[in-house]
């Protein structure tokens, strides 16, 4: 489990964890350039999913980032592709990103069950085109790069 702060610190570079994405300078100028040209404030909507046999059965209730849109309906939209099982839950939560030291970050306090990293979310908004609305929404357990990736219709 991380804290607060240590998902807030953006890792350019090889990923920390084998399979993850690496961020490169490039992706993080793209997502820099996205906030500043939303007024120095970016609210993106989240797809979390929930695990729910771990919830009941692990070491408790964690969100994992899916997919991320740039508004609440396309958000919907997406988390409605992903599958429904009895132990699979999807969420839609708003987050607001900001600008410190030219670095990408989280403005609101972390919550305990959040199981993600700035470093995911700039990888993610990365994906999203100009001109697009949503990522894709990552279906498996695995990393983004192993998928199953859906797109908005």
């Amino acid at each position: 489990m991380q804290s607060g702060e240590e998902r807030n610190v953006l890792r350019i570079g090889p990923p920390e964890h084998p399979g993850e994405t690496e961020i490169t300078p490039a992706m993080v100028e793209a997502v820099r350039e996205r906030i500043k040209g939303a007024g120095g404030t970016l609210n993106v909507w989240a797809v979390l999913r929930e695990d729910v046999y771990e919830s009941r059965f692990g070491d408790g209730f964690y969100l994992h980032v899916k997919g991320i849109a740039l508004n609440g309906a396309d958000a919907d939209r997406l988390a409605a592709l992903g599958p429904k099982t009895e132990f699979t839950k999807w969420y839609v939560r708003s987050y607001r990103l900001g600008l410190k030291g030219d670095a990408p970050f989280f403005t609101a306090l972390w919550r305990p069950e959040e199981e993600f990293t700035i470093n995911q979310f700039v990888a993610i908004l990365r994906e999203i085109p100009p001109g697009g609305s949503a990522s894709k929404l990552l279906t498996g357990v695995r990393h983004r790069k192993d998928g199953p990736l859906l797109s908005l219709p």
